[in-house]
């Protein structure tokens, strides 16, 4: 997934441009993953859960149909 810059602000006041804004940032925050919030991640979508080591390599996890973990080097 692309990240969108978000749009670049008029010289002048525009309640137009304040509604875009606050749109984007919501739909940005409901985006994002909070402090305490359980995620889950649908394997049929694409989405990885990837964890980066001390040593900066990246490993992706995935879980079997009998909750088996398993990494893999990306």
């Amino acid at each position: 997934m692309s990240r969108r810059a978000l749009p670049q602000s008029p010289q002048e006041y525009d309640s137009r441009y304040q509604s875009q804004l606050i749109n984007e940032l919501e739909i940005r925050d409901g985006q994002s993953v909070k402090k305490g919030e359980r995620v889950e991640l649908n394997g049929q979508d694409n989405t990885q859960a990837v964890l980066i080591s001390a040593n900066g390599t990246k490993y992706k996890i995935q879980v079997d149909n009998n909750g088996n973990l398993s990494t893999t080097s990306v």
